[in-house]
């Protein structure tokens, strides 16, 4: 039963769904229930009909897809409506298909199927092979046996005669369909002489009769008012007809025979159908559940009922839902307008018989939101069946009777929850009952009266009049209450209200009665040893409010509380000292001082939840978070309020935080109302125009900058992520003179504040450069670029930022001059950029890569080999011999071959700094490296001195889970477990585990066993 709030249904017309949207509807309603909706064929036919000729092509559908939905006119497929409904859907979507398709020899079997299924004639056989030929070709075998159990589905004998006739002159054989065809068209023209004279021609022609030749002769003695006969043959070869198909034909036979059908036949024939078809599943069967429906929709639900309940009840093991047998039946007795005695007998006999024990709840939810007229008859049916109901189960009962009756059908609800034995609880009186009793409770001593009336306490509903009648300003109307109705209250929801009734009480200076409410509500509080009143003045007290800067209306409080002897707590006191008297003058504070140590009283305590309460304190929008400003936003607009402020701190910290379509939002409400532009939203500005690479709007906004606020700095990075845009168009020199600029008229700071900034700057020229010569220096524009830089205090040599200098060589494809400037700078400033990158290229040249040999013309596996030996010695060199094997284990996990990295690791002389790459690999497992490191793991198996495989697996699956990415872990897994040699550990399969139960993800079966999960 849910408890969801359920709204009112619009009144206007629902808008038009797209054929996409209209087609998922369909399918899905097919996956789950191996049936359509009649409705949902309409309404998809009429979306395709008015479709206009120029609408776009994805807006049809397919010819597939219309083939499906010809195959669907058939009374198992489609069983509400008609056959004559089913011919008028078919010739419909027939004109859709010759929109988008030729029709084929399938198109015309479904279409002779759809004939035949419904029991439609074909009025003119030799006009549609006329037509098949002319599309297809000659006809077949097959398609005159399809004619033929057309004409026989329908009892046309006479078109039979003639199809016989064309196929003798064809020479086409008679076959065991061609003379089921003509039994069944001998019993649909009431003869049943005819059928056992086909039955003795099958013998003659050597085809002895199957279980498919019984079933028709079955189906014969049904339709033809046999069912003595129709017995006799169901005993005489019950141990045959087994098949579902075949005991369905003869079902539907019984069931299409005439009201009331025959409940011996169907309890025999459901008998019949195997066990895996009706007893080993958790619903009714489809074919049966279609049969349902369409006796449903003829007005036949005790057929229904008797039907069901000769089916097995289903066996549910712990983890099956109990509750969705018959659940779709339970839908279409509304939809088909069964009589409530009806629905309610089908649900009870569900219930009973152990179909579905949870039956009357699901009717009782289909009626509350389908048919509420109808809930109060199914609740109370519900209470008889001894189940306990409860107040939410009223909820749209009481929405719907408002709706019909007013406040007079709420009133009418509540007296049958108080028949029925259910007590109205806070949740349903807050938001289900006196919202919706606006103008009773205008009243409140006769409100209290009618709520009694319906079994609705004072006590449960005081609190809320109390509120009302204080938002009213309603003083002595409350106090008339409190003095009728001395019951406990619980007061905390009462602070807020009294507070801001306290802001009328100062202007009006009527502190008198106040005071007197103040000791009403205080002598009938639930929590003696609470502070009320002092929890009450802090509130009156906040932040913001008229009485915090008025100490002397305070005062006048304090005097009549005083007088009426009320008390409050030491930190109370305290903390209204603290607040008030800092500004009030000398006199008045002594006056206060004195006032709030009469009213003292150790053993009262303010409330836990005292300060948050009391209003809280409203953060100022540059301490807010983006969520929170964006909250602001909205508030504010909704109330109409100056948004100038938020928009410019909200601008300021989108464009921070990267959300870049956000702020240009942002920027564009700014402008509509042109709200003041300081320099730090200009520079924000600056900054998003940079970062969507808007160079033009980007020069407009520094200048404006510049013109309008020329003291104004701008920070180091945006300056040169400005230069590094400048650099991406090909304004190099431009850049330059900029950088030069600023660093000739403020100080630089440069380090690595900056590091990833000048990485970019440098990155672009990088590939600036490939398109212009080499300096006549000999040294890289890149490497000159970055000598400009450090020279202007930009930054320092960083290993990181030496990497685009050697970039730059491997993009022009120029191998040797790589190595060489690896060497230079490993040399000058003892860095060594780029080094796994290098590494791992080389590796790859000297295993002779084709395609890597052709970036870089003139380089051998030779020479490659060379380079390598080079940079292998330039690292130990500079970092040491322990690592280099690290970073060279590493390339070789990355781009050489598992033997190489077997035989680099089995050899004893080969050390390793472990901590060095347990480092570099936790670094590749961030980057995503899977297969690096699953090759490195590979290559390490059994050999524990390097690294163990386990944690490399864990690292990987550490950065999966990081990034809630559970289908890369997923397909780790799965790569893990395609090796055979390899096991998993426990540790490894649960954090799995945890990873897709965060995201509501099905755990396969596999991973549950390893995990042990029950």
């Amino acid at each position: 039963m849910t408890s969801k709030k359920r709204s009112a249904k619009a009144a206007a017309t629902p808008p038009a769904h797209s054929v996409e949207t209209l087609w998922t509807q369909l399918e899905t309603h097919y996956k789950q229930h191996a049936m359509c909706r009649h409705e949902h064929c309409e309404r998809l036919l009429e979306q395709l009909e008015v479709r206009s000729l120029d609408a776009p092509p994805q807006s049809a559908l397919s010819a597939d897809q219309l083939h499906f939905l010809l195959g669907i006119c058939v009374p198992e497929l489609l069983p509400v409506p008609s056959s004559q409904q089913r011919l008028l859907l078919f010739r419909r979507l027939w004109t859709q298909l010759l929109k988008v398709a030729t029709p084929t020899a399938a198109h015309y079997h479904t279409q002779l199927q759809m004939l035949r299924q419904n029991r439609l004639p074909l009025s003119d056989h030799r006009a549609l092979l006329a037509e098949i030929a002319a599309y297809n070709g000659p006809p077949d075998a097959e398609l005159y046996a399809a004619l033929l159990d057309v004409a026989g589905a329908s009892g046309n004998m006479r078109q039979a005669t003639e199809l016989l006739a064309e196929m003798r002159a064809l020479n086409f054989a008679l076959s065991e369909r061609n003379f089921h065809a003509l039994l069944l068209g001998h019993a649909r023209s009431a003869n049943l002489d005819g059928v056992a004279e086909v039955l003795t021609s099958m013998l003659a022609a050597n085809i002895p009769p199957s279980s498919s030749t019984q079933a028709l002769c079955f189906v014969a003695y049904v339709e033809n008012g046999r069912p003595d006969k129709a017995r006799e043959l169901l005993k005489q070869h019950a141990g045959q007809l087994t098949t579902p198909a075949l005991l369905l034909q003869m079902l539907r036979a019984v069931l299409d025979a005439g009201e009331p059908s025959d409940a011996q036949l169907v309890r025999q024939l459901i008998a019949q159908l195997p066990r895996d078809y009706v007893r080993d599943v958790l619903d009714v069967p489809p074919a049966i559940a279609g049969l349902c429906v369409r006796l449903l929709h003829r007005g036949r639900a005790a057929d229904v009922l008797q039907l069901v309940a000769a089916l097995p009840a289903p066996q549910h093991n712990e983890n099956q839902s109990s509750d969705g047998y018959a659940q779709l039946l339970l839908q279409e007795l509304f939809r088909a307008r069964t009589p409530l005695p009806q629905m309610l007998q089908f649900a009870g006999q569900l219930r009973a018989s152990g179909h579905n024990t949870r039956a009357l709840e699901l009717l009782t939810e289909l009626a509350l939101r389908r048919q509420p007229a109808l809930a109060l008859d199914c609740l109370e049916a519900l209470c008889g069946a001894g189940e306990t109901l409860r107040p939410h189960y009223f909820w749209p009962l009481l929405l719907h009777q408002h709706r019909r009756d007013g406040e007079t059908g709420v009133l009418r609800v509540l007296g049958e929850m108080q028949r029925l034995r259910v007590d109205c609880d806070e949740a349903t009186l807050r938001d289900y009952v006196l919202p919706l009793l606006w103008q009773t409770l205008q009243q409140p001593r006769q409100a209290l009266q009618q709520l009694d009336a319906v079994g609705v306490r004072a006590s449960q509903v005081l609190t809320h009049l109390l509120v009302q009648l204080l938002q009213q300003q309603q003083v002595a109307a409350a106090l008339e209450l409190l003095q009728l109705y001395p019951t406990r209250l619980q007061l905390a929801p009462l602070l807020t209200p009294l507070a801001a009734l306290a802001v009328h009480v100062r202007a009006t200076k009527r502190y008198s009665i106040f005071a007197q409410l103040t000791q009403a509500l205080q002598q009938r509080t639930l929590q003696r040893q609470e502070d009320f009143v002092g929890a009450l003045l802090l509130q009156m007290c906040g932040p913001q409010t008229r009485l915090r800067q008025e100490p002397a209306a305070l005062l006048r409080f304090l005097h009549e509380l005083q007088r009426l002897q009320l008390k409050l707590s030491p930190a109370a006191a305290e903390a209204l000292l603290n607040t008030v008297g800092g500004v009030a003058e000398p006199g008045c504070r002594e006056d206060m001082a004195k006032a709030l140590q009469l009213m003292r009283q150790r053993e009262l305590a303010l409330p836990p939840d005292a300060s948050a309460s009391s209003g809280g304190f409203i953060k100022h929008p540059r301490d807010m978070s983006l969520d929170e400003l964006e909250c602001h936003l909205i508030e504010l607009e909704a109330k109409q309020l100056n948004t100038r402020g938020v928009l410019r701190r909200l601008l300021q910290l989108s464009v921070r935080d990267g959300r870049l379509q956000r702020a240009l939002e942002l920027l564009a409400k700014c402008e509509a109302l042109r709200v003041q532009i300081s320099p730090g939203m200009l520079a924000a500005i600056l900054d998003l125009h940079i970062k969507l690479k808007d160079l033009t709007r980007a020069q407009q906004t520094l200048l404006r900058l510049q013109k309008s606020y020329p003291g104004f700095q701008v920070d180091e990075h945006k300056l040169i992520d400005y230069a590094a845009l400048l650099v991406h168009n090909s304004r190099l020199e431009e850049a330059k003179q900029l950088l030069q600029q600023r660093a000739a008229e403020h100080k630089i700071n440069g380090g690595d504040y900056v590091v990833k900034n000048v990485w970019q700057l440098l990155n672009n020229v990088a590939q600036l450069a490939i398109q212009q010569p080499v300096p006549d220096s000999g040294h890289s524009l890149t490497f000159e670029t970055f000598d400009f830089l450090r020279q202007l205090g930009y930054c320092q040599p960083h290993n990181a930022l030496l990497g685009p200098v050697l970039r730059e060589w491997l993009l022009r494809g120029d191998l040797d001059a790589a190595i060489g400037e690896f060497q230079r700078l490993a040399t000058r400033y003892k860095h060594t950029p780029l080094q796994f990158e290098l590494l791992s290229l080389l590796v790859r040249l000297s295993n002779g890569q084709a395609t890597e040999l052709a970036r870089f013309p003139g380089t051998t596996k030779e020479s490659a080999q060379q380079h390598l030996a080079a940079v292998t010695a330039t690292v130990t060199r500079v970092h040491g011999s322990v690592n280099m094997n690290s970073a060279l284990l590493l390339a070789l996990a990355e781009s050489g071959t598992e033997t190489q990295l077997r035989r680099l690791i089995i050899n004893p002389e080969f050390r390793l700094n472990h901590d060095q790459l347990l480092k570099n690999c936790e670094h590749l497992s961030q980057e995503g490296a899977v297969d690096t490191l699953l090759r490195l793991a590979r290559g390490v198996r059994g050999l524990q001195r390097t690294i163990d495989e386990q944690r490399i697996y864990d690292m990987l699956l550490a950065k999966f889970a990081k990034q809630n990415d559970y289908e890369g872990a997923l397909d780790l897994y799965d790569r893990l477990q395609a090796d055979d040699e390899l096991k998993v550990s426990q540790d490894f399969v649960r954090s799995l585990v945890q990873l897709l139960q965060v995201n509501n993800v099905e755990i396969p079966s596999s991973i549950a066993l390893r995990a042990q999960l029950r």
